[in-house]
């Protein structure tokens, strides 16, 4: 009989779980079954919404920038979280591991090891989190967002992050920034690290530009009233969202998209083929949304905005720049456009083999 399990493992932020949840889809499309290996208070419990994705908890807690006795804690859950993978994977008997990063994967991928079975991750930011440096050194594969993650070996493969298939239907900055519309519309999300700064801050930076823009800011839930009543102060027009599960129809709609610097969010920026402002996270872990972002900068694909006392005149002044010089939206689109692979998930499934040997792909 031919095995068709297949482990993923990924817990915690969007980052994680919404490119293994892309990868997951079109598993099930090519007829495997995929078991999900998260935790109970993971995002990914919310986002699953496939019934055919089995999911299943174990304890896993993280352990950097915890004090003491959490870090004890986290140390004891770990060792606990290895033997619960062991269970489960003695159990279901995978043909192999696939992790998306955050400290649940690390114990699925060790106890996968241990098992002998092939372990792949995939790395979603431009600096590799504690969980993927220890994955990486027992994958046969590691697949890798941005160039130059990882040490080059021959196992590391730059894939991108898979994203939805829609994200492919999208017009192009060729055709998008060629129409001669007169007012710019502009996209604005700070996500769930991020919607409250951009609430507080972003509304009086449009005071002087109202004639000349349309705007669509996700406010995050609960959060609509009191956005529109901010935008209403200071006399902007606004249409506010509370939030979208079709994010590719607003990436179509907009000319320049104002957001933090989240590895998916820099993904889709890219696919759609869109100007950016981008504010990275503070507190992002290893300060990795600024490096996503200069990977942007550095390559003349994005503006970066730091969060700090000067943010509004900052965004004031690029605003009007780009106002007044309309053809650096197109180029900032243009150079985007290239610098992530566009066949992401076909990338990673195509480099893992055992999709691939028949002969090899049985139950024991």
């Amino acid at each position: 009989m031919i095995n068709k399990k297949i482990i993923i493992a990924s817990s915690g932020t969007g980052g994680h779980v919404i490119p293994a949840l892309n990868i997951s889809e079109l598993l099930l499309i090519k007829g495997y079954d995929v078991i999900w290996i998260g935790t109970k208070n993971g995002i990914e419990n919310k986002l699953i919404k496939n019934k055919k994705i089995k999911l299943i908890h174990i304890t896993s807690t993280g352990i950097r920038g915890k004090n003491f006795i959490n870090k004890i804690k986290g140390l004891l859950n770990f060792m606990k979280s290895i033997f619960q993978s062991l269970k489960i994977i003695i159990s279901n008997k995978p043909i192999f591991i696939l992790g998306f990063g955050g400290y649940v994967s690390s114990s699925v991928s060790l106890a996968g090891f241990l098992y002998r079975l092939p372990v792949y991750a995939h790395e979603s930011n431009s600096i590799a989190g504690s969980a993927n440096k220890i994955n990486n050194l027992i994958t046969k594969r590691t697949f890798e967002t941005f160039p130059n993650t990882f040490q080059k070996k021959s196992k590391v493969i730059l894939s991108g992050n898979p994203l939805k298939k829609k994200f492919k239907n999208i017009t192009g900055p060729d055709q998008k920034y060629k129409e001669k519309n007169q007012k710019i519309n502009i996209l604005i999300f700070g996500g769930s690290q991020g919607a409250k700064f951009f609430n507080e801050n972003i509304p009086e930076c449009f005071l002087h530009f109202s004639d000349s823009i349309n705007i669509k800011h996700i406010s995050g839930m609960n959060n609509k009233n009191k956005l529109e009543e901010q935008y209403k102060k200071y006399g902007v027009q606004v249409d506010v969202i509370e939030f979208s599960y079709e994010m590719e129809i607003l990436y179509e709609w907009s000319d320049l998209i104002i957001s933090r610097s989240g590895s998916m969010t820099l993904s889709e920026i890219s696919s759609s083929g869109r100007a950016s402002i981008l504010i990275p996270y503070l507190y992002a872990t290893d300060n990795h949304q600024l490096i996503n972002a200069r990977y942007l900068h550095e390559n003349h694909a994005a503006v970066i905005i730091q969060e700090d006392n000067k943010f509004k005149e900052n965004l004031n002044i690029t605003i009007k720049h780009l106002l007044l010089n309309k053809n650096e939206l197109y180029k900032m689109a243009n150079n985007v456009k290239s610098l992530f692979p566009n066949d992401s998930s076909d990338i990673i499934l195509q480099n893992i083999p055992e999709l691939h040997e028949k002969l090899h792909n049985t139950a024991s």
